[in-house]
């Protein structure tokens, strides 16, 4: 995994530095926001994950965190915040990050934080990255998944005439209405064009639409998507729903597609509703 840490403390960097490498990951280090941006944009092939401290020196943590969505959205983004700074952990997540870690943190929540979102990144049928000893990181990869995984099912999208045709169902994808979801390649498409995802809002979708009509709790979500032993607030949840309303809602204040179960969690609605 090629990681790329933006930190301004040396102690800090260090401390990464030396546990990630240790696990072996491949390891770039910038110490402000503009040299992140510059090694990002150099860098062949991409990083894989981009950890981002969010007060950085020059340009601030967020706004690397959103040229960094905006130009590499299947990047994998992990905020290093400060327990006081719940509003910015909120902040940083709309912008586009992916998870977030507490500081002080030990290194194996950080692996394990890194692993569960390299899983969330693979290709269907790839091997979850593997820790320091020689296993995987966190928890397994059943264990991501929380929920059993159903037979994928079918669905129709409108011709050019307007009447619906079926989609032809190939392994590893699922369709509902209009939308068409490969898990081989970890895209998207609506009406036939892509809507572009980060890593979570994909898997998050991918939940969803396995559960096409299925009410899901927060707890149910947070669970597959992040994984049983994650720590964190279900907060994180409702900014990856409201991001995902942002790309595949016409009218992301009137959602036809994500309906919100008040009190309870989310539900993908059947393609007959939508």
């Amino acid at each position: 995994m090629k990681i790329l840490i933006v930190e301004d403390e040396e102690a800090i960097r260090g401390f990464v530095r030396i546990n990630l490498k240790r696990g072996g990951m491949e390891v770039t280090e910038a110490e402000d926001g503009e040299t992140a941006l510059a090694l990002a944009l150099a860098a062949s092939p991409p990083f894989d994950v981009a950890l981002l401290d969010l007060m950085l020196p020059g340009i601030s943590g967020f706004e690397v965190c959103e040229q960094l969505r905006q130009q590499f959205p299947r990047m994998g983004i992990i905020m290093l915040t400060a327990k006081s700074q719940e509003e910015d952990k909120i902040r940083g997540l709309e912008l586009g990050a992916d998870d977030y870690v507490q500081k002080p943190f030990s290194p194996g929540e950080l692996v394990a934080r890194l692993n569960a979102l390299k899983r969330r990144m693979q290709p269907l049928g790839e091997e979850p990255a593997l820790g320091g000893d020689g296993a995987a990181a966190g928890a397994p990869a059943a264990e991501a998944g929380a929920l059993p995984a159903p037979a994928a099912h079918g669905g129709s999208v409108a011709s050019a005439g307007g009447a619906a045709q079926p989609v032809p169902q190939r392994p590893g994808e699922l369709s509902s209405g209009a939308f068409r979801l490969s898990s081989a390649e970890r895209r998207l498409w609506k009406d036939g064009v892509e809507i572009v995802l980060t890593p979570t809002e994909w898997t998050l979708v991918k939940l969803l639409m396995e559960r096409e009509g299925e009410g899901l709790s927060r707890d149910d979500i947070l669970n597959a998507v992040w994984g049983r032993h994650y720590v964190g607030d279900l907060k994180i949840v409702d900014v990856n729903i409201r991001r995902i309303r942002q790309k595949i809602e016409i009218q992301p204040s009137d959602p036809q597609h994500i309906e919100t179960l008040w009190g309870y969690g989310y539900r993908w609605k059947r393609s007959d509703e939508q």
